[in-house]
């Protein structure tokens, strides 16, 4: 599995579906006050009888207060704990994968300011293929549709993060260090690779482009 699958977009839908949720109660609820307990014109309202030196007066409700500590972190709870099968889904251990050249084909990328330098290894040319886009002059990986890939991320310079932007993968790649993201294309085209990890002046520009054929 890696992301863009199954489980990756189960997860995603459920976190959007409780975030809405989450966000129609709070602003609601902000809304609803902003204007109930608005002043009217020419009102000077001291609802809390207010007075110059004296404390006010302290209002408690401890069912409302036991409310939004108890039933937030039931949701955090819950959240994290459908997190784990995914996310180890995500960043399986390779070993869980299968065989490295069969069931799922290693390429290397390493960031440098402001490019992308892919390294397909001993792959053959009909799975992985580097090169120079024509149109925009960014460097090129060329993949296969359904394939398994692991992407040895690393850095040449400062910190970088290839970001497979339809796949919503992405994995900070740091100088003198490996680190890995899985990715299995399922759809062909011409798609872009940002950096999602601010890198310096042009980091914005910073941007490579991803060949998925059948």
């Amino acid at each position: 599995m890696a992301v863009g699958g199954v489980p990756y977009n189960e997860l995603f839908d459920i976190f959007w579906d409780w975030s809405v949720l989450v966000g129609v109660i709070t602003f609601g609820w902000l809304i609803h006050h902003t204007f109930y307990y608005r002043s009217k014109d020419g009102e000077v309202p001291n609802i809390d009888d207010l007075q110059v030196g004296v404390f006010p007066k302290h209002y408690h409700n401890a069912f409302l207060e036991w409310t939004w500590i108890i039933i937030p972190s039931i949701l955090i709870v819950y959240l994290a704990w459908i997190s784990i099968e995914p996310t180890s889904e995500v960043w399986p251990d390779p070993d869980t994968v299968g065989v490295e050249g069969v069931d799922y084909y290693e390429v290397g990328i390493t960031g440098q300011q402001w490019f992308w330098i892919f390294d397909c290894g001993e792959l053959d040319v009909d799975l992985c293929d580097t090169g120079v886009d024509s149109d925009t002059g960014l460097t090129t990986l060329i993949v296969k549709k359904d394939m398994v890939y692991r992407f040895n991320t690393t850095s040449n310079d400062v910190v970088h993060s290839p970001f497979f932007v339809q796949w919503g993968a992405k994995e900070d790649a740091v100088p003198g260090i490996y680190t890995a993201i899985w990715v299995t294309p399922d759809m062909t085209g011409k798609f872009f690779i940002d950096c999602a990890e601010y890198c310096g002046d042009d980091h914005a520009y910073m941007t490579g482009i991803l060949v998925v054929h059948d």
